[in-house]
């Protein structure tokens, strides 16, 4: 598969884990929503991170790159961790959701970024 659509792949795996999450938080038992949610997520991190790894090894990346990297790599951190503050009854603020939605929208930017930056340095 080439990169193109592994990037696809990558933001639709990333856009159902979003509708999955709007889902979420308009249901009124949450723990299916949640459970598909969270795994969907989970496979959107593995996946990205495989296609980061094994796309990126043969090219030659500048500062941006490894930024727009970082940047990723914490926004999904802060997902997951958020995430799972989220389903503690004591510990569900709104001061976790909005962490949960920066963060989402974090994670939305940098992977954009990142793929443009993979699609215009293919050789």
């Amino acid at each position: 598969m080439d990169v193109t659509r592994k990037l696809i792949a990558m933001g639709l795996l990333l856009l159902v884990t979003l509708v999955t999450g709007f889902w979420r938080g308009n249901a009124g038992n949450p723990a299916l929503s949640g459970t598909v949610h969270k795994l969907l997520g989970l496979a959107c991190v593995i996946y990205s991170a495989i296609v980061l790894y094994h796309t990126a090894r043969p090219i030659q990346f500048g500062t941006a790159y490894y930024a727009a990297i970082a940047v990723l790599l914490v926004s999904m951190v802060a997902l997951i961790a958020s995430g799972s503050l989220l389903t503690v009854p004591r510990a569900n603020t709104t001061a976790w959701l909005a962490l949960h939605r920066i963060a989402s929208a974090l994670a939305a930017i940098a992977a954009f970024v990142t793929a443009r930056l993979l699609i215009l340095s293919k050789p």
